[in-house]
């Protein structure tokens, strides 16, 4: 049994389309590169947010505690604690962030990898190719009905009544 003609001129017109456009794998790659970029961005200014409030956030959470890690150099323990926090932090963000060149081999690569995020890309790319596709024929239709529309009237005789009342 042959598929429906609307089905058989979809995949045409998708195929016609894709050719004038970059391929679906390369803007799932673009994007999958540029929600890299931003998680990683967020990282480093979480980071810079998390550093320059780290002495307020240690007094927040030990409060007068901090003085269990006073020592000679460090009164009140809160300078301590601020480089044990700003160390973790550190290697926590090296973690998800350094890649040694290769998006996949960081940890952050890693879990969107485990995440399947290529295939969520790939669908996203896939949607918003529907539904360029759709503007696009619904715009062709509008310009062919206006233009039919116009001919139509161009077409028309006027009736003797309005050409007189000129």
């Amino acid at each position: 049994m042959d598929p429906p003609v609307e089905q058989t001129e979809a995949k045409k017109n998708q195929n016609e389309a894709s050719k004038d456009s970059p391929s679906a794998s390369e803007n799932t790659n673009s994007r999958y590169r540029l929600l890299l970029s931003v998680i990683e961005k967020s990282f480093t200014q979480s980071h810079q947010s998390i550093a320059n409030d780290a002495h307020g956030t240690i007094v927040d959470a030990y409060g007068d505690l901090t003085s269990l890690f006073a020592s000679e150099n460090d009164e009140k323990g809160i300078e301590t604690l601020t480089t044990l926090l700003m160390g973790t932090l550190e290697r926590i963000h090296d973690s998800f962030t350094s890649s040694n060149n290769s998006e996949s081999s960081s940890l952050l690569g890693k879990l969107l990898q485990e995440q399947n995020i290529l295939e969520l890309l790939q669908k996203v790319e896939t949607c918003i190719d529907d539904v360029d596709k759709t503007e696009q024929d619904w715009e062709k239709k509008e310009t062919g009905d206006s233009q039919s529309a116009k001919e139509a009237i161009d077409m028309a005789p006027l009736p003797p009544s309005f050409s007189n009342q000129k």
